[in-house]
């Protein structure tokens, strides 16, 4: 039997809501999420990872912030509130995540600017090409130096070189 008071219905729904709208703006921590989706549960850390099939030890670590559990474990725990791992924009200090929405606002422009970033190092890397061609064609082309062979010594006493 959990030693946690269980949480009403209407309550417990209203908690679920905001934990989901705050995962989907990107405002909601690993920590915050673990230990939130636990209380909407009205289960012990120990109550929960046996409920989600994890150790007590994977909850306590991720509710501390000391842990570093697997997206396979993430997702077990999550699956239950309907989460799951994906990547989320930064949220740096009390800075707002910006919207999707703003985000894809300026995909455009920024489609725009690496074009013209491309066709610009591209247009630059075959200028130097052309340039490092030319510079070839400039070397003066110099003669092999020529070897001449020694006069063959025989290591014999009776031999001689006529």
């Amino acid at each position: 039997m959990s030693k946690r008071k269980p949480m009403d219905k209407t309550q417990a729904r209203e908690r679920r809501n905001q934990l989901l709208e705050s995962a989907a703006s990107a405002k909601l921590s690993l920590t915050e999420g673990v230990r939130e989706m636990r209380a909407i549960s009205g289960m012990t850390q120990e109550e929960f990872a046996q409920h989600r099939g994890v150790s007590a030890r994977v909850i306590k670590a991720i509710e501390l912030g000391q842990g570093n559990p697997t997206m396979a474990t993430l997702n077990r725990i999550g699956e239950f509130f309907g989460l799951e791992v994906a990547f989320v924009p930064i949220r740096r200090g009390d800075e707002e995540p910006k919207a999707v929405e703003s985000n894809m606002a300026g995909k455009k422009e920024l489609d725009e600017y690496f074009d013209k970033l491309a066709t610009l190092v591209t247009d630059r890397v075959r200028e130097e090409l052309v340039n490092n061609f030319l510079q070839l064609e400039n070397i003066p082309q110099w003669d092999k130096p020529k070897t001449s062979r020694p006069a063959k010594v025989s290591s014999k006493k009776g031999d001689r070189n006529p």
